[in-house]
């Protein structure tokens, strides 16, 4: 069971309250953090885990499930070169019922300071990292029912794991991995989106809206002009707000104080932990008053370039500034 501490703090800011400090929302993939808690060779889920809760981390979304021997690896790789399209199939009932048990299993390892939110892949970006982004286009002028059929499958299965995320009642947040954009906008052109992309995701993301369970969009890049599209289908956040792709926290919390949630957005790879500390407080001034935000690095991702100062720095300053200050 959560902590009922983290628990208050993590509800209060979906609805868009202030709680006795910001959430914090990320995850961590960082050697030196790990090392530093548990010198042992191996380290295990539990003592990644542990240095979760060391830290102070309150939310962060499902771990990679168990890795793949040498030979399963390969034969899988060597599979998807030869028969692209049987990447994209539909989910069985025994896949679905083995992916939420290993899912469970890992919430409770988590417990009880730290939520674990359950990620899954949209119907875009899966596609294209698995066949090139080149033949992915070449898809879309020369045989685009044929990527249709792909889009549906991968919207398909996102409907069957939400509809199952709900279902089990496995908490508040469900993310939903997506890259749509890059640093100058978005990937694809708005009409793509909108006859193509959104339809599916609106119908994939219902299980999750009748049960008032929250959808965040992770996708880099900066999103401006499809946010209010994304609100209009059910989007209830977006992760991580891109500062490097122009995306600035503050003005879209003046834009969408109540009706968007935003993640993000300290800079922990190029700052000194100086820089770090303060940038912390600016994000917290600018997006955390009213609830309604889940501070994290930049990319949503601590991974091994980031220097364990800056991360003892960031959350640090989290835990000293306390509540928001407009």
């Amino acid at each position: 069971m959560l902590n009922s501490k983290v628990n208050e703090r993590i509800n209060r800011a979906l609805n868009f309250q202030e709680a006795d400090r910001v959430p914090v929302c990320d995850y961590l993939d960082n050697k030196k953090a790990f090392r530093f808690y548990s010198p042992n060779s191996k380290i295990t889920l539990a003592e990644k885990v542990t240095v979760y809760h060391k830290l102070g981390i309150d939310v962060c979304w499902r771990h990679e499930r168990p890795r793949e021997g040498y030979f399963e690896k390969m034969k899988g790789f060597l599979n998807r070169l030869a028969y692209p399209e049987n990447q994209f199939a539909a989910l069985t009932q025994e896949e679905v019922r083995g992916e939420f048990e290993e899912f469970k299993h890992q919430q409770k390892f988590f417990e009880p300071d730290t939520y674990l939110a359950m990620s899954c892949e949209g119907c875009l970006s899966f596609i294209y990292r698995r066949l090139g982004f080149e033949n992915f286009c070449e898809k879309m002028y020369v045989d685009s029912m044929d990527l249709e059929k792909m889009m549906d499958i991968c919207a398909d299965n996102l409907y069957v794991r939400a509809n199952e995320f709900a279902r089990q009642n496995l908490g508040g947040i469900f993310f939903i991995m997506d890259d749509i954009a890059y640093n100058k906008g978005l990937i694809f052109s708005p009409r793509f989106l909108e006859q193509h992309w959104l339809p599916k995701i609106r119908n994939a993301i219902s299980p999750l809206k009748r049960k008032n369970i929250k959808v965040i969009l992770h996708s880099d890049g900066n999103l401006t002009d499809i946010i209010d599209k994304l609100i209009d289908i059910g989007i209830d956040g977006i992760h991580p707000v891109d500062e490097i792709a122009g995306m600035d926290i503050g003005v879209l919390k003046k834009k969408y104080a109540k009706t968007l949630l935003l993640f993000g957005n300290v800079d922990l790879y190029q700052l000194d932990p100086n820089d770090v500390a303060k940038q912390t407080r600016r994000c917290i001034e600018k997006a955390s008053f009213g609830g309604g935000h889940f501070i994290g690095s930049s990319t949503g991702v601590i991974d091994d370039r980031v220097q364990l100062d800056n991360i003892f720095a960031f959350l640090s300053t989290i835990n000293d500034y306390g509540k928001p200050h407009p």
